[in-house]
């Protein structure tokens, strides 16, 4: 044990004990150089064509939605990418077949959360105030 809650208890029981990691480091880098930024968030209102967003006061309603829309864009075989901004020690990889689940788990960590087509084809960003944002066709 780690004396890390989120790693000893979250990321190490199922459906999320599993999972690749990865350096959220990546992702961060990548989103710096595509996005645009204000006040160390995405600045959705320059981001453009392609971008929803959806506002929920129903935590409930906001992770189901976002597990919907998640698995809407998920190509078979392809891979998706998580970070949090917060809580979440690392970035994990998981494919569509366990997309619900591990979806729903890691809405649980109060963070904000990015989730990524490997191929940049898309990102839903999940805020705990209750933003859902999405852009498909992300351009690399």
């Amino acid at each position: 044990m780690s004396g890390d809650y989120w790693e000893d208890e979250v990321f190490s029981t199922p459906p999320l004990d599993s999972l690749r990691k990865t350096s959220a480091s990546d992702v961060f880098d990548w989103m710096e150089l595509n996005f645009p930024f204000v006040g160390g968030k995405i600045d959705w209102r320059r981001v453009g064509e392609g971008h929803k967003h959806w506002r929920f006061d129903n935590e409930y309603l906001l992770a189901a939605s976002a597990s919907r829309e998640i698995c809407a864009r998920i190509k078979p075989g392809s891979v998706v990418e998580h970070v949090g901004d917060g809580l979440s020690p690392y970035g994990v990889l998981f494919t569509g077949s366990e997309a619900a689940s591990i979806t729903a788990a890691l809405l649980e960590v109060p963070e904000h959360h990015y989730f990524l087509a490997e191929d940049r084809a898309w990102i839903v960003v999940v805020s705990f105030e209750g933003d859902l944002d999405i852009l498909d066709r992300v351009v690399t």
